[in-house]
């Protein structure tokens, strides 16, 4: 065998040598469920997510479907929201996991004489129960518009029609008002013709208009809010958008 033919023997035979090494070196060894804030989570809870994420020993970290891992685990476990999937080279994969913050209520469609239904939702308007009207005392009721569906619809979004109201979360969070702010400050959301009336806990509503800019709108609304001379003015009448910019009126301004 002459020196380039070994050469290229020996080149062939590293390269396979490093392939084999690395494809047993990032084969996953270890799969952690880890949360934030100050969650914790029973050993059957962690156990469980690990098993629905479809994240198992044995496999490369490289071939890890983090988008159908991450819906797999939400679906199954709708409180919790997947934060992250982290690969810790070479062989240990994390879960990142937080607490969905209950925030609204919807009530779901139903036949006359059913009993009534609520799907309670998060900042994503992702349904993470069923309730009662009973058990939705805390939390901001959205009037005047239903959703499909009920039991079988824990786990998902709501999308029908949801413009409006992840605009007015959207909007709430660009004041900083997230988790428990946002249902101290909002009691009621109802939906009209053309806008939307959020009836704050305070008493007065801001009446919100415009889809296309509704989080902007409650930004405005809540600016202004801020801006009232009396406690009087926070505790009844409407704050809406004219044609001199946003004013307090007694009556609604049709």
């Amino acid at each position: 065998m002459n020196k380039r033919l070994l050469g290229i023997f020996i080149a062939v035979a590293v390269a396979v040598v490093v392939i084999v090494v690395c494809c047993v070196m990032f084969l996953t060894g270890s799969v952690e469920v880890r949360t934030t804030d100050n969650l914790t989570l029973d050993d059957e809870t962690v156990n469980g997510i690990i098993a629905q994420s479809g994240i198992s020993k044995g496999e490369s970290v490289f071939s890890i479907d983090e988008n159908s891992s991450v819906s797999a685990v939400e679906k199954a476990y709708p409180l919790y929201k997947v934060v992250n999937i982290e690969r810790k080279f070479p062989n240990k994969v994390v879960i990142y996991v937080a607490l969905r913050t209950p925030l609204m209520a919807i009530a779901f469609e139903t036949e006359e004489g059913d009993e009534e239904l609520f799907a309670v939702v998060d900042n994503e308007l992702k349904i993470l129960y069923t309730a009662t009207r009973a058990e939705i005392y805390a939390l901001t009721y959205v009037d005047n518009f239903t959703i499909a569906g009920g039991e079988e619809s824990v786990g998902s979004f709501v999308s029908d029609k949801s413009g409006w109201l992840s605009g007015i979360v959207g909007g709430a969070q660009k004041v900083s008002f997230v988790s428990a702010r946002f249902t101290d400050f909002v009691k009621q959301i109802k939906f009209g013709q053309i806008n939307v009336s959020v009836l704050t806990n305070t008493g007065v509503t801001l009446v919100l208009k415009n889809v296309e800019s509704i989080d902007d709108m409650f930004v405005g609304a809540y600016t202004y809010y801020s801006t009232l001379a009396t406690d009087e003015q926070r505790k009844n009448g409407f704050i809406s958008l004219t044609d001199v910019g946003w004013t307090w009126s007694a009556t609604a301004i049709s």
